[in-house]
């Protein structure tokens, strides 16, 4: 009887270096992540957390401590699932990776978004705006249900859709108050240029 040729596995592309702007970006976050891991293992038990992932309880305090990195040398720490976690968003940008923990918590991911539009530097205009995008929601709803007297699939994934937009206009509308868009002396910023 003939022996099988074994199959070849399939090869994945390679995996690029790490960019400068990651390896910064990484450096910043593993300052915070072991005392955010640390906030949550305390609330949930030590002995607990080792017993669920079926690791030493000595690994479970070394991950709450500050990991070794080239700003800190010396640290005794260790690389924990929240350093991971990010290292593979950072390396991958895959957002269903962060809209998965996001369901896990009951909540859904809406990014911030960038600078607001020139045009709505007015507070008037950007108020307006965003109740307009709620009234269309609003009433999309209202349409679909007096039409057939429920809201769909397709129907309340469209919601969603409004609806996460719309919370992302009211970010905007936020970070504009914080960044003092709206004030009456407000100077335009460098990259809007002049008109």
């Amino acid at each position: 009887m003939p022996r099988s040729k074994a199959r070849a596995k399939p090869s994945l592309p390679p995996v690029p270096a790490p960019e400068p702007v990651l390896d910064e970006l990484m450096e910043s976050v593993l300052d915070e992540t072991h005392q955010v891991l640390r906030q949550a293992v305390e609330r949930a038990g030590p002995k607990r957390v080792a017993r669920a992932l079926d690791v030493s309880l000595s690994l479970v305090y070394k991950w709450t401590q500050p990991p070794r990195t080239k700003r800190n040398p010396t640290a005794s720490g260790a690389r924990n699932p929240l350093d991971k976690l990010v290292t593979i968003f950072g390396l991958s940008n895959d957002l269903e990776l962060i809209h998965f923990v996001c369901r896990v918590a009951r909540g859904y991911y809406t990014a911030n978004p960038g600078g607001a539009p020139r045009n709505e530097r007015n507070f008037v205009s950007a108020t307006v705006n965003a109740l307009n995008d709620f009234a269309d929601m609003l009433q999309y709803a209202e349409k679909s249900l007096s039409s057939d007297g429920r809201i769909d699939e397709g129907e309340s994934r469209k919601l969603r859709r409004q609806w996460d937009k719309l919370k992302g206009r009211l970010e905007q509308f936020i970070v504009s108050c914080e960044e003092g868009h709206f004030n009456a002396n407000a100077e335009p910023h460098a990259d809007e240029g002049e008109e």
